[in-house]
C-alpha cells in the first residue's frame, strides 16, 4: 500500500513539475532568407568620341564620368549615369556580390565591339550586409564600370552601343 502512494505522490509531483517547467525540442526555425533585386536604373556613359589611341571611359558609382588616355567628352545626347539596383532582403543579411567580366557591348548598326568592367559598388566593396529596417524598403546598390575604347579604332567606332552584363546578388 505505501509503494502505491509514494507512485501516486510521485505521479502528481512530476505533472505538476512537467506543467510548469517550458519544455522544448528543438528551436524555432531561422527567419525565412528571401532577397529580390530590381534594376531601378541602367549604366549609361554618356557621349564622348575617341582619337586612335583609345582609352577608357568610367562611370563611378557615383555617376561620375572620367576619361583617359585620348577620350574627349562630349555634354549632350544622353545622360551619365551609374546603375542602380534595388535590393530587398531581411534587415542584417549578408549579401555578396559578383560580376563575371568583361562584357561585351555591341553597334547594332556596324558590329562592332567594345568591352565593359563592372568594377565598382556603393557598397565599397562586393560584400555588405543590408541594413533596411525592413523587407519593404529597399537597399540601393550603385554600380559603376569602365569601357575600354580600343587604340587604332581610325574613326570606326561612332554610334550607339548596347548589351547587357549579368550581376548576382548571393545571400548568405
Amino acid at each position: 500500500m505505501q509503494n502505491r502512494r509514494f507512485y501516486k505522490t510521485a505521479f502528481w509531483f512530476f505533472l505538476l513539475m512537467f506543467s510548469i517547467i517550458e519544455i522544448r525540442a528543438q528551436e524555432n526555425p531561422p527567419v525565412p532568407i528571401a532577397v529580390e533585386v530590381r534594376t531601378s536604373r541602367n549604366l549609361n556613359f554618356g557621349s564622348f568620341t575617341a582619337g586612335n589611341s583609345g582609352g577608357n571611359v568610367t562611370v563611378g558609382y557615383d555617376g561620375q564620368r572620367t576619361v583617359d588616355g585620348d577620350i574627349y567628352e562630349l555634354n549632350f545626347g544622353e545622360p551619365v549615369s551609374a546603375a542602380l539596383f534595388d535590393v530587398y532582403a531581411n534587415p542584417g543579411t549578408i549579401i555578396q556580390i559578383q560580376s563575371v567580366g568583361p562584357f561585351i557591348l555591341e553597334n547594332q548598326e556596324t558590329g562592332l565591339q567594345i568591352q565593359l568592367l563592372i568594377n565598382n559598388f556603393s557598397t565599397g566593396q562586393r560584400v555588405f550586409v543590408t541594413q533596411a529596417p525592413n523587407t519593404q524598403i529597399p537597399n540601393e546598390v550603385f554600380v559603376g564600370g569602365t569601357l575600354q575604347i580600343p587604340p587604332d579604332n581610325s574613326g570606326t567606332l561612332p554610334g550607339r552601343y548596347n548589351g547587357t552584363f549579368t550581376i548576382n546578388f548571393i545571400h548568405q
